[in-house]
């Protein structure tokens, strides 16, 4: 992997160290200029521009390879569906979900993003469904503590959580869920493109991510994952379209859910030639090559956090396998300082979160690039 031929596909590079891949990803040139031609043919041209319906239905199909190639799905046609976003992802999937009233039980945990909490507390009150919510342990969800029942209907988590960057172990997790029966849905914006997802291996029932953080893709592109003996259990009333079974009839009719993920594909919207052609860019680099980049990086971090007295580091790092691209550390004035990097001559872009910096570097990124960002911060924390 020539990382400094890679680095010319991001213009950013010239005007800053963009170490922020957990908030908003920089789309590659490639992505870019099919973004640009998108948008100027659609706002010039109108519908002169798109081809017949049935040969994007069929484009779209070719997008769904893509990506569920990218994380191993068994079948991708049938599996995954193209989405706006992993709010709306999640949203779509577990109001489909037959809960039953007064009996089923969803498990939560208190690392999670807003989004990922918000829809099942949301649903607990519109069905009387139980909620129960798994404490960290200085920042690590353990594994023992998941003592799910039969009344358990749904484990909902992140595979990476956005604050201090802990990722738990998918397989592991599924066998316990799986024992009493439930589901396991899985929020993967903060991992997929930065880290290998095989939902084969790992025994994933749904799983949701954006297309705009690691997968570099652009705002309003996303998609699901439904394993395919699950969808058809499933009643999205999120629908359209492209959701039923004859998508090419739009006279009206008596609806008939499409086979498998598509019957969450409520629309043509989401744009799923950009964040296919994202996708693309990251599978020819290979996820094994970049996720290899990512670990040397955070590991540099984390050795210079450890040996640098005025941070504290709060990302759980004692097993390896629980890290991901998400370094998070407390330093004196640490929200002044993610302003601060910003006015620099060569500005530094990170976040603030959970009391402390996040630093999430991607493949393209330097060791240079993680030495000089992390002086600038010791300098701006003695101030």
């Amino acid at each position: 992997m020539n990382i400094t031929q890679l680095r010319e596909n991001f213009p950013v590079v010239e005007k800053a160290i963009y170490l922020n891949h957990a908030a908003i990803g920089p789309s590659p040139l490639p992505v870019q200029d099919l973004t640009q031609k998108w948008m100027v043919h659609h706002k010039t041209y109108g519908e002169l521009y798109f081809r017949p319906l049935n040969q994007m239905y069929e484009e779209i199909n070719k997008d769904r390879r893509t990506v569920g190639t990218f994380i191993n799905a068994q079948f991708p046609e049938e599996e995954i569906a193209f989405t706006y976003n992993t709010s709306y992802g999640l949203a779509a999937i577990a109001e489909g979900i037959d809960w039953r009233k007064g009996q089923d039980k969803i498990i939560l945990n208190d690392l999670e993003y807003t989004s990922n909490s918000y829809t099942y507390q949301v649903l607990a009150q519109k069905f009387d469904l139980g909620t129960s919510i798994i404490r960290n342990k200085n920042g690590i969800l353990e594994l023992d503590d998941f003592n799910l029942d039969q009344d358990t209907r749904l484990v909902a988590i992140s595979h990476v959580q956005f604050g201090n960057g802990f990722r738990i172990n998918l397989e592991e997790l599924a066998k316990i869920v799986h024992e009493v029966g439930a589901y396991l849905i899985v929020d993967a914006i903060q991992s997929c493109g930065a880290i290998p997802i095989d939902v084969q291996k790992m025994n994933i029932d749904f799983l949701v991510a954006g297309g705009y953080k690691w997968l570099l893709g652009p705002m309003g592109t996303g998609f699901i994952y439904v394993k395919k003996d699950l969808a058809n259990h499933l009643n999205p009333s999120f629908v359209g379209s492209m959701s039923d079974m004859n998508p090419m009839n739009l006279s009206h009719h008596d609806y008939v859910p499409g086979t498998g993920a598509k019957r969450f594909q409520a629309s043509l919207g989401p744009n799923s030639t950009l964040l296919s052609e994202a996708v693309k860019f990251l599978a020819d680099i290979g996820i094994n090559n970049i996720y290899h980049q990512i670990e040397k990086l955070t590991s540099l971090i984390i050795d210079i956090v450890l040996n640098t007295p005025e941070f504290i580091l709060q990302s759980p790092i004692k097993q390896k396998s629980m890290r991901s691209g998400i370094i998070n550390f407390k330093c004196p004035r640490a929200k002044e300082i993610v302003s601060e990097l910003r006015y620099l001559p060569k500005k530094v872009a990170i976040s603030y979160r959970e009391g402390g910096l996040r630093l999430s570097p991607h493949f393209y990124n330097t060791e240079d690039e993680i030495i000089e960002s992390l002086e600038q911060i010791k300098k701006l924390s003695q101030k």
